[in-house]
């Protein structure tokens, strides 16, 4: 955004909807055309993709300040995933015929822009090499590691930020509930986390080891 100048970014933002949304709303539902992207201010966010069978996949977890849905939004596309609240938020929707208008008076900006799709780009073969190359104990740990960093702090009972359900983790990094149970109890073991109604990381730096 910062690349649009200040003039530019003034006309954009009087285009903008600051919106505040509560936990259980959808943001968008798939299907719906993608008028606008987003920039999530604070709150957490889920994307999940609902099978014909209606069987959910959680397919990404946003906890951290930052935009979203662009790639979709440029390409004048429908959602391909729902966007659900999980925290209560606020985030910023910014129109796609708003944004593409400025983008075509403003060819010096481009790059930045293809370089912000990059990001999600190199995102998910990150993701889909973990699926392919990792153990579902390294999954895991990796998970919980990354979503505590994202998240600027540590984690735990009396924080008031936990860890996301334990059924939708496993969704999320492609396992099995059964497979991740059974991960769980061996990280516990290991005296790396503690595996109750919350989960919590007791040693850090094996949980580090566990996820290389």
């Amino acid at each position: 955004m910062a690349a649009l100048g200040e003039e530019r970014l003034k006309t954009l933002l009087g285009t903008c909807k600051v919106e505040s949304h509560a936990r259980g709303e959808h943001l968008f539902r798939a299907g719906d055309v993608a008028e606008y992207f987003y920039i999530l201010l604070s709150g957490h966010l889920r994307l999940v993709k609902t099978s014909s069978q209606g069987d959910e996949t959680v397919m990404h977890f946003l906890t951290e300040a930052g935009s979203f849905a662009e790639a979709v939004s440029f390409a004048g596309r429908s959602y391909p995933v729902e966007c659900q609240v999980v925290e209560n938020c606020e985030i910023v929707a910014i129109p796609r015929t708003a944004y593409l208008g400025i983008l075509k008076s403003a060819p010096d900006v481009v790059g930045d822009v293809l370089a912000s799709l990059l990001r999600w780009e190199r995102f998910f073969l990150e993701e889909i090499y973990k699926l392919r190359h990792t153990r579902p104990i390294q999954r895991i740990a990796a998970f919980l590691i990354d979503f505590e960093d994202r998240n600027g702090a540590a984690i735990d009972g009396t924080s008031g930020k936990n860890f996301p359900d334990k059924r939708q983790i496993a969704s999320r990094i492609g396992i099995t509930p059964e497979t991740f149970s059974r991960s769980l109890r061996k990280l516990e073991a290991s005296g790396a986390i503690s595996a109750g109604p919350k989960l919590q990381i007791l040693d850090r730096e094996a949980l580090l080891e566990l996820a290389h």
